[in-house]
């Protein structure tokens, strides 16, 4: 509006004789009345700002209560935790253990400060001693196998790692140790998480030390890569007990020997006298199973028991008693014939086979060919004495008949038909060659047959003969 508004300007009306409209040309938008404001006192004024106040406090408290509300639940909620595979946890409450060893999955405890869930993992962890007892390697010849390592001839104990070896020689290995966290409780108490592989890198430390200290450098040597053999389970003994001593928890699972060398100057020399040593190992061995093998061919399981007989038969013929050699010569005979015999409180019973039961077979067969053929030969020498004291001339006729037939089957008797009456023959040949190569074929086959069966006699004599070799030297 374009007039200002005065109230405290008197009111005049329409009666009075002037015009109500206003002066300007427009009309007014707004049309004020005049009249009299109700006053209110100073006290309900402030009645009503303290309401406002009072309910606006109210509101506030109940936010506040709320909020308060939901921050206790989050704080009791913030003490459930889940425990993953592969770990165990420990329930504190004021710092004092309530329950360890908890199992993964959901676990609840008071919320920190009041208490705490500690979790310790327990999954295999590693670590690997590359450097401490390995020759000094710079970074671009670390990829480089051992033979391309330096051959220095010195080594600097503060740069070059080595081990002592128990007959003071000196060696390089590296290692690779497995461990768990076993012990959750003793871990969280004992252990810090920062000086864990340090602690444990020390242990495992000391332990190949001590062990290789009392190891000879070709026992050590002879460890092949990834042997866990003696050296190995000395140092994780050691290790260990260590460990257990500190109360740490941490149980060693595998002790490794990943690589051993001898010092890089001297490795050729090594490995020739190692690789002379193992083609004696293997020669021995060999050996030691061609000789079983033997044995076993010869005499089967009975081979030890005949062997320790036949070593105390030669112990009584030095000995020169004779009761003993008896004795023992009977007990082999009746092993090699199958009767028990009780030796050692044992009873050995029917376990010749090889070579000696064959012999033994075919020495029984032969025996008995023989005593059959020297009965045969007794009857018929009977019966032709009989038939001779009978009648002489017929048993004379029938032995030259036979004789005669014996000597015409051979295959060197050739036969010729002469003419009858004919008183005079001369005849000029030469022998018939189809006959005399026939003949000269199956002396040869005889004669060879012969040689081998002799020397196969001799060899089974050579082998049961018990009387040592002596060489003259001049």
């Amino acid at each position: 509006m374009n007039d200002a508004f005065d109230p405290n300007a008197p009111v005049r009306s329409p009666d009075e004789g002037e015009p109500a409209q206003p002066t300007s040309g427009r009309r007014a938008s707004v049309q004020l009345s005049r009249g009299v404001a109700p006053v209110q006192s100073t006290e309900d004024l402030m009645a009503t700002a303290n309401k406002s106040l009072s309910d606006a406090l109210s509101v506030t408290l109940r936010i506040v209560q709320l909020s308060m509300l939901v921050l206790f639940v989050l704080f009791l909620g913030s003490g459930l935790q889940s425990v993953r595979e592969g770990q165990r946890a420990i329930r504190l409450v004021f710092g004092r253990v309530q329950a360890s060893n908890l199992a993964p999955g959901f676990q609840l405890s008071w919320p920190f400060p009041v208490g705490e869930l500690v979790k310790v993992n327990t999954g295999t962890e590693f670590i690997t001693l590359n450097s401490q007892f390995w020759p000094r390697v710079t970074d671009q010849a670390k990829g480089n196998s051992i033979e391309n390592l330096s051959k220095d001839p010195r080594l600097k104990p503060d740069n070059d790692g080595s081990l002592i070896t128990a007959d003071a020689n000196l060696a390089h290995a590296q290692w690779r140790v497995e461990y768990q966290r076993k012990y959750p409780e003793k871990y969280a108490a004992n252990m810090l998480k920062d000086q864990e592989q340090d602690i444990v890198t020390a242990a495992c430390s000391n332990g190949i030390v001590r062990a290789v200290a009392q190891t000879k450098v070709e026992d050590l040597l002879r460890q092949s890569a990834g042997d866990t053999g003696h050296v190995a389970e000395m140092a994780k003994e050691i290790a260990q007990k260590q460990l257990s001593e500190l109360d740490s928890g941490i149980e060693i699972q595998q002790f490794q020997l990943t690589t051993v060398t001898p010092p890089m100057y001297v490795r050729e020399a090594f490995n020739s006298v190692q690789s002379a040593a193992s083609k004696a190992r293997k020669a021995i061995e060999q050996a030691e199973s061609d000789v079983n093998q033997l044995f076993n061919a010869q005499a089967g399981d009975i081979e030890p028991y005949l062997v320790a007989q036949i070593d105390a038969y030669e112990l009584a013929v030095a000995n020169n008693d004779l009761k003993a050699q008896e004795e023992t010569l009977g007990t082999i005979n009746e092993m090699l014939d199958g009767k028990p015999v009780t030796v050692d409180g044992k009873v050995i019973e029917n376990l010749t086979s090889g070579e000696v039961a064959r012999l033994i077979s075919e020495a029984r067969q032969y025996r008995g060919e023989v005593v059959n053929q020297r009965r045969a030969e007794l009857a018929n020498f009977e019966a032709k004495l009989s038939q001779y004291r009978s009648n002489p001339s017929v048993m004379l006729n029938a032995e030259w008949t036979d004789a005669l037939s014996a000597f015409l089957n051979r295959d060197s008797v050739q036969l010729l038909v002469v003419p009858q009456n004919v008183r005079t023959l001369e005849i000029q040949l030469t022998e018939d060659f189809d006959i005399a190569k026939k003949r000269d074929t199956l002396e040869r086959f005889r004669a060879t047959e012969e040689a081998k069966k002799q020397r196969e006699a001799a060899q089974r004599a050579a082998e049961f003969n018990t009387t040592p070799k002596t060489t003259v030297s001049q």
